[in-house]
């Protein structure tokens, strides 16, 4: 299952060069910028630096407002005024032709290490900070100035993760962060360019940084959505690398956890449903194993045909046979000629001794794979069944007869093809495989390769060069075609 990922960004409020006085009570947010004088002295700068006519004078009224506010902040007792008119002047600052975003200090406006640097972002940012903290009321005044600079960096790194320019797209979703930490979406853009640099467990750090910082605002409730979809889906895959233990409880645990939230905010998603399944599955809770699969076997419509059949390998795994079948049944109604399907649901249905359902199932698997020596031996338990059941000697003789024939051909068949990689993948459809040469002599052959869709018509076709093989050697092969409707394969037989 494919990782993944939203970029969309809400629209940032730009704000215009004579930003708001303030002072004018928003709701219950009054904040105070006219007391005392260095307070008001600052607000004659901005606005002086806003109504300038020369851009030469822009930076001595900002410089000015710095000064005040901070040569001897403890004599100002107006902490949310200060910090108010502080993050106006940044604002100013940042809004200039060619601005830069990091300036040294003496130019900015302090007189104390004039020499030293100054983050623009990172004082606005603590300005705004500090407001929120002392006024909660006053987070809607305030928002404007981080939106402001926040939408239009966080669009450049989506931009740059677009182009695939990964060093860019970092820079600027950590920049963005410099103005707005507690917003998820830089983590969102960071987490799928570290997935792209296969950096894995940043990505995974990242994905926590999203779910974290969402809570429950609606804003961000798609992107923390598919953080824990993603993150749940990369721990599910170490899981089932790892090797029995605490480790691999632990990352199970934290999968299950992240699906099981996901589907109580999204319910009846199909993917996340797939995914728990295999969660489930993994820690061995088999009583749950039912209750995931429940939906999925009420109403298969709402499932493609893959997710029925993973959901069908859980539940097989598991015990659950019975719904095992059921699942297999409605996924093939919609991919019939899927190999590997046909395969789990034959064993499904000989476990089950459903002598009636396994015929045609083994017999189509013969027709789409027929090199596949397990085929034959899957033909040959189907007639020990048979054989079992039946009372008649005669009808009991000519099944036992059958199972000796069948384990005759899966021991004679050559040459023998394992079918290792069978995949859609955008318009194209892949089929990999290695192929033994049983024989005593060294052959070739040609495979006549078709590719069909949902309804079993053929889409595709390729005639693949296999050989020449010595004897008791092996080759492998691998063909893409371009077919946007195929979904499954078939070859005619090699001989």
């Amino acid at each position: 299952m494919k990782a993944r990922m939203w970029t969309t960004v809400v629209s940032a409020t730009v704000l215009s060069a004579g930003l708001p006085m303030a002072s004018v009570a928003q709701g219950a947010c009054e904040i105070n910028d006219s007391s005392p004088f260095q307070v008001n002295g600052a607000k004659q700068y901005v606005i002086a630096a806003a109504a300038a006519k020369r851009a030469d004078e822009v930076p001595k009224h900002l410089q000015n407002s710095i000064r005040v506010l901070t040569d001897d902040p403890s004599k100002i007792k107006n902490e949310a005024g200060r910090q108010w008119m502080l993050l106006r002047t940044y604002a100013q600052w940042l809004q200039r032709e060619n601005a830069t975003l990091v300036m040294k200090r003496g130019d900015v406006g302090f007189t104390q290490n004039p020499t030293g640097s100054q983050n623009l972002l990172l004082g606005l940012d603590s300005a705004a900070t500090a407001i929120e903290s002392m006024l909660p009321q006053c987070k809607e005044k305030v928002r404007p100035y981080r939106a402001q600079f926040f939408g239009e960096i966080l669009n450049k790194a989506i931009a740059a993760m677009s182009a695939e320019q990964n060093d860019s797209a970092t820079y600027f979703a950590n920049l963005s962060l410099q103005v707005s930490g507690t917003d998820p979406r830089p983590w969102n853009v960071l987490s799928a360019v570290y997935q792209k640099q296969n950096k894995i467990d940043s990505a995974m750090i990242a994905m926590e940084k999203v779910i974290a910082l969402s809570g429950s605002d609606t804003l961000y409730a798609r992107v923390k959505q598919q953080s824990r979809y993603n993150l749940a889906v990369i721990s599910l895959t170490r899981a089932e690398a790892e090797a029995a233990g605490e480790k691999k409880d632990a990352e199970i645990k934290t999968a299950r956890a992240l699906l099981e939230a996901y589907l109580k905010d999204t319910p009846g998603d199909a993917n996340a449903a797939q995914a728990l399944g295999r969660a489930v599955r993994l820690s061995g809770d088999t009583a749950a194993v039912s209750a995931i699969f429940a939906d999925m076997l009420s109403a298969p419509d709402k499932f493609s045909a893959d997710q029925l059949f993973e959901a069908a390998s859980n539940a097989a795994a598991t015990g659950h046979d019975a719904d095992a079948s059921k699942l297999f049944e409605n996924g093939i109604k919609k991919n019939p000629y899927h190999r590997v399907a046909l395969l789990n649901y034959a064993n499904v249905l000989f476990t089950l001794k459903d002598t009636e359902r396994m015929g045609p199932v083994v017999t189509r698997l013969v027709e789409v794979d027929p090199n596949f020596d397990r085929g034959y031996r899957l033909m040959a338990g189907l007639w020990q069944l048979k054989a079992r059941a039946e009372t008649d000697a005669a009808k009991k003789k000519t099944a036992n007869d059958s199972v000796l024939f069948y384990l005759d051909k899966q021991t004679k068949t050559n040459p023998r093809v394992d079918i290792t990689l069978a995949q859609k993948s955008g318009n194209g459809y892949s089929v990999q495989g290695t192929v033994n040469n049983e024989g005593s002599a060294t052959a070739s052959w040609t495979m006549k390769l078709e590719l069909l869709d949902a309804a079993g018509a053929v889409v595709a076709t390729k005639d693949v060069a296999i050989g020449p093989i010595d004897a008791g050697g092996n080759t492998t092969f691998s063909v893409k075609l371009d077919a946007p409707k195929a979904v499954a394969y078939r070859y005619a037989p090699l001989k």
